[in-house]
């Protein structure tokens, strides 16, 4: 009993020494634009465009991560324009977030410029980017894979790469369900409509001009399913944005592991503008029933 009254006595003594609490006056956070970007089948520039969001705003706090907590963040008051050569391209909204173009992007090698104001935020973001040569996939093999009785589709593919030069690609295979109904290959770039089955970042290092082949399966994805399995040579800005990206996990893993910061080539503003056009096969899977 002598032994316990110290200790007790030690412990009363600590939970009466706790210090206050201390309030933390925090900055006002100032969103920034961000930019996304894809040239689609007709060389169609299409543009992404979002604002920023601190963990400790409604949107990245206390959120509950469904569709009407984003909404706020797609920007949908904005003049979008994109100059090069041939002029300056004024983009129009699709939907909330999303601008596309108007006239075709079609010169490897040339140069375009992307502005955006936002009325909004009182923000104009601007970046520069080079259209990048054309890769063509030259195979690629959907297949029915059954195991135990579970049905899944297997991928086989190959693409050439580029000679005497440095590349760096990015191998994308979209999912949508079809079926409600007929859809096309342009439809798989409405907002929000695709989910992402599979996505491998390749370097040529040491395989300068060589045949590149690539063979994986998708379990999530069965026959009611189409495909859209994309291949972009990309510049090496966007490789290292979508390394530093693909590090980085998602906004969980950002807040619990080390920081990374992202790559960008927007002026006031975050993400990535790029030009590259991509190769594209699409695939209603229920052909394969037949």
């Amino acid at each position: 009993m002598n032994k316990i009254i110290p200790i007790l006595f030690f412990i009363v003594s600590l939970i009466s020494c706790r210090p206050e609490p201390i309030e933390v006056e925090l900055n006002e956070y100032e969103p920034e634009i961000v930019v996304a970007s894809q040239v689609v089948p007709d060389y169609i520039m299409m543009v992404g465009l979002t604002r920023s969001f601190t963990v400790l705003s409604n949107a990245g706090y206390e959120g509950e991560g469904d569709s009407a907590m984003f909404a706020d963040l797609l920007i949908d008051s904005a003049l979008v324009t994109v100059e090069s050569v041939s002029g300056i391209d004024t983009l129009y909204m699709i939907s909330p977030g999303l601008f596309a173009s108007v006239n075709e992007l079609e010169n490897p090698g040339g140069v375009y410029h992307l502005k955006v104001v936002d009325y909004d935020l009182n923000e104009t973001a601007t970046a520069t980017s080079i259209m990048q040569k054309n890769v063509p996939l030259d195979t690629v093999i959907p297949s029915l894979h059954v195991e135990e009785g579970d049905t899944s589709v297997d991928i086989d593919l190959s693409f050439k790469d580029l000679v005497n030069e440095t590349n760096f690609y990015v191998l994308s295979v979209y999912s949508r369900n079809t079926n409600k109904g007929g859809l096309d290959v342009n439809s798989f770039f409405d907002n929000g409509s695709n989910n992402i089955e599979y996505q491998e970042l390749i370097e040529d290092k040491n395989k300068d001009g060589e045949v590149f082949e690539r063979s994986f399966n998708l379990e999530s994805v069965t026959t009611k399913d189409s495909l859209l399995v994309l291949l972009s040579n990309i510049s090496e800005g966007y490789y290292n944005f979508l390394e530093s990206r693909e590090r980085s996990g998602n906004i969980l893993s950002e807040i619990t592991n080390e920081p990374v910061n992202y790559p960008s080539n927007v002026n006031n503003g975050l993400g990535y503008f790029n030009t590259h056009y991509p190769s594209i096969r699409f695939f209603d899977l229920r052909e394969l029933l037949e």
